[in-house]
């Protein structure tokens, strides 16, 4: 099977040629433009896709005809629903009709008493800072694009998880870019998964470049 394919749930399941486009519709009013979308030039760099903006190409299309073209030319869509902008608001409306979106939020942006219930409920990436924002939307990326197989991005994060723990049960004390080469993920999400777990399961000997990773022992 292509690596440039996933299997998809639902009526339409499947194999689908990925695009590797993704639409993100944001409040415009709510960050600066550079900084918000620089953080989607990274993940860009990173796992070869694009991100697609409404307002990066003119068309003679009306708006929402555009905005339904996007969806439908993306393999999913991300809408940051924080501030709850009403633009943004339409266009979630507008992708309901399909599985292929997630929403993400900053509670700090928006009190979660103006989100409407039905929303509140859906699993979302949410988010206090940009890094924040980038470091869950490069899990989400590595999920979507490297497997075959989708599944839900908790899932993927706990399989991941186990699987440092096996790969340091088997090696310990090897260095990030090893544990990241041996597990076939982006050193990126590696820092992520392996950072979210020192203290807890896992600790570290050294810093920076040369810190090394064992299991943490446990109580006798």
């Amino acid at each position: 099977m292509p690596k440039d394919v996933i299997f998809q749930q639902g009526p339409d399941a499947g194999p689908k040629p990925l695009k590797r486009q993704i639409f993100v519709a944001y409040a415009y009013n709510i960050y600066p433009q550079e900084d918000y979308r620089k953080i989607f030039s990274g993940l860009e760099r990173t796992y070869g896709v694009k991100f697609i903006f409404a307002d990066e190409k003119i068309t003679n299309m009306h708006i929402l005809q555009k905005i339904i073209s996007y969806i439908d030319a993306s393999d999913f869509s991300l809408f940051d629903i924080s501030g709850w902008n009403p633009n943004v608001t339409l266009e979630l409306g507008l992708a309901y009709r399909s599985e292929n979106w997630y929403i993400a939020f900053n509670p700090d942006k928006t009190p979660v008493s103006d989100v409407p219930s039905d929303i509140k409920g859906i699993d979302r990436i949410q988010y206090k800072s940009f890094t924040e924002l980038e470091e869950k939307l490069s899990l989400l990326l590595e999920q979507r694009y490297p497997k075959q197989v989708q599944q839900p991005l908790e899932g993927f994060l706990d399989e991941q998880r186990e699987k440092v723990k096996s790969l340091l049960k088997e090696n310990p004390g090897i260095k990030m870019n090893q544990i990241a080469q041996l597990l076939g993920i982006e050193v990126k999400t590696a820092q992520v998964l392996v950072g979210k777990m020192v203290g807890s399961t896992l600790r570290v000997e050294g810093q920076r470049r040369g810190a090394r990773y064992f299991l943490q022992e446990s109580p006798t």
